[in-house]
C-alpha cells in the first residue's frame, strides 16, 4: 500500500520556517544567539569542568583595565564575526545591522560622548553634591599618571560601548523589531539589558531599572539617526566620566586607576550606594529626560525601523 503525500504539507513547513524575506526573523535570532551567546558559554563551562572547576582567585573590588579590554574587545569581536556570518546568510552588508563605517560616524561618536555621555554623568553628580548625597573629594593622580590613566580607560570603554550596544541594540534589535515592530523589541531588549546587570555583586533594584532605562534611551538614538554611534559615544562616555574621571563605583566595582577620591552619603535611594550613580533615583531621572530629548530633538525617520547601510 502506498502512502500519499499530505496536501499541502510543503506549505505549512513553508510558513513555518520562511517568509517572503526569506528564513522568518525568529528562527534567524535563534541562529543567532544560539551562536554568539549559548556556545561560548558551553565552550566556558566544558574549559571549567576539565580544569576541576577552579576559580580564578577570590573577586576583586577593583575593575582593572588590561584584564577589562581584553574581555570586551574579544567579546566584541566575536560578535561582528557572528552578524558576519549572519550577513552572509541574509545578503546584506554587516555595516547595516547599526556601525556602518561611514563619515558620520566619528562626529555622531564623539557628539554621544561628550553631549550624551559625560555631561550628563557631570550634571548628574552636581545634583547629588547640591543635595549633599555625593562630595567630589581630592586628586588621586598627579602629572603624567592622569593622562595614562585617563588615555587607557578611554580605550576600555569604547569597547565596553561597542559590545554592549552591539550585542543588544545591533543584530537583535533589528531582528527581532522585523518579527514585532520596533518598539516591543526595544523594550524587550531592555529589560533583558537590566536583567544581565542581576549577575552584578553591587547591583540594586534601582540600578537594574536605571539600566534597562538606559536600553530605552540607546534604543531611542538607534530610531532616530538609524545607527548605534552616538549610543556608543553616550555609553563609553557615561563610563569614562563615571569610572575614571569622578571615580565612583559602578555596580560596586571602581576603576583602578581613576582621577577623584569621591564619597557619598545619605539615602541609597538618592546616592546610589554600592551601584553609584546608576542606582540613584537622579540618574533614572536623567536618563528619562535624555530619551524624551532624543526623540524631541532629531528628527523622525519614518514609521518602520531603517537602519541601513548609510546612517545618515
Amino acid at each position: 500500500m502506498e502512502l500519499e503525500p499530505i496536501p499541502g504539507s510543503p506549505d505549512v513547513l513553508t510558513q513555518i520556517f520562511r517568509n517572503d524575506r526569506g528564513l522568518r526573523a525568529g528562527w534567524r535570532l535563534f541562529i543567532f544567539i544560539l551562536i554568539a551567546g549559548v556556545l561560548p558559554r558551553m565552550v566556558f563551562f566544558i574549559i571549567t569542568r576539565s580544569s576541576g572547576g577552579r576559580s580564578a582567585g577570590p573577586a576583586s573590588s577593583a575593575i582593572t583595565p588590561w584584564q577589562s579590554l581584553a574581555f570586551e574587545c574579544v567579546g566584541f569581536l566575536w560578535l561582528l564575526l557572528v552578524t558576519w556570518i549572519m550577513s552572509r546568510i541574509e545578503q546584506r552588508r554587516v555595516g547595516s545591522y547599526g556601525l556602518p563605517l561611514v563619515r558620520s560616524a566619528l562626529p555622531r561618536f564623539l557628539f554621544g560622548y561628550l553631549l550624551w555621555g559625560f555631561l550628563p554623568i557631570t550634571l548628574a553628580l552636581l545634583v547629588m553634591r547640591a543635595c549633599g548625597a555625593f562630595f567630589f573629594g581630592s586628586l588621586a593622580l598627579h602629572g603624567w599618571e592622569i593622562l595614562r590613566w585617563g588615555a587607557i580607560w578611554v580605550l576600555v570603554f569604547l569597547f565596553v560601548g561597542l559590545a554592549e550596544e552591539f550585542s543588544f541594540r545591533g543584530y537583535m534589535l533589528q531582528t527581532l523589531a522585523e518579527g514585532i515592530g520596533f518598539w516591543p523589541a526595544a523594550i524587550i531588549l531592555s529589560i533583558g539589558f537590566g536583567a544581565v546587570h542581576m549577575g552584578n555583586a553591587g547591583e540594586t533594584r534601582l540600578g537594574i531599572a536605571a539600566a534597562a532605562l538606559f536600553g530605552v534611551f540607546a534604543c531611542a538614538t538607534v530610531w532616530r539617526t538609524g545607527n548605534l554611534w552616538l549610543a556608543v559615544g553616550a555609553h563609553a562616555g557615561w563610563n569614562w566620566g563615571q569610572s575614571f574621571f569622578y571615580g565612583v563605583s559602578d555596580s560596586g566595582l571602581q576603576a583602578q586607576g581613576h582621577l577623584l577620591e569621591p564619597s557619598i552619603q545619605g539615602p541609597v535611594w538618592l546616592s546610589g550606594g554600592s551601584v553609584g550613580p546608576e542606582g540613584s533615583v537622579v540618574t533614572l531621572i536623567f536618563w528619562s529626560v535624555m530619551t524624551v530629548a532624543i526623540l524631541v530633538v532629531y528628527r523622525p525617520r519614518g514609521p518602520a525601523l531603517v537602519l541601513s547601510d548609510a546612517g545618515r
